[in-house]
């Protein structure tokens, strides 16, 4: 049975750009896995668990197709 994996947070170590993604399947879409960093390029990003408030504005900017 697919399970629907919670928000995660990506952020460059080198820039501390950051992107939260809130999946809306257990099928990630383009745009929601990235492994090089779209402000300078560094291949090291780090996830973690999307905080709480994170999580809220991700899924709402996911529930309108953004």
């Amino acid at each position: 049975m697919p399970i629907k994996p919670k928000p995660f947070t990506l952020q460059c170590e080198d820039c501390n750009w950051k992107k939260t993604i809130a999946p809306r399947s257990d099928a990630l879409m383009p745009g929601e896995w990235l492994v090089v960093c779209p402000r300078c390029g560094s291949t090291d990003l780090k996830m973690r668990v999307a905080g709480w408030l994170e999580a809220a504005v991700a899924e709402v900017l996911a529930r309108r197709g953004r």
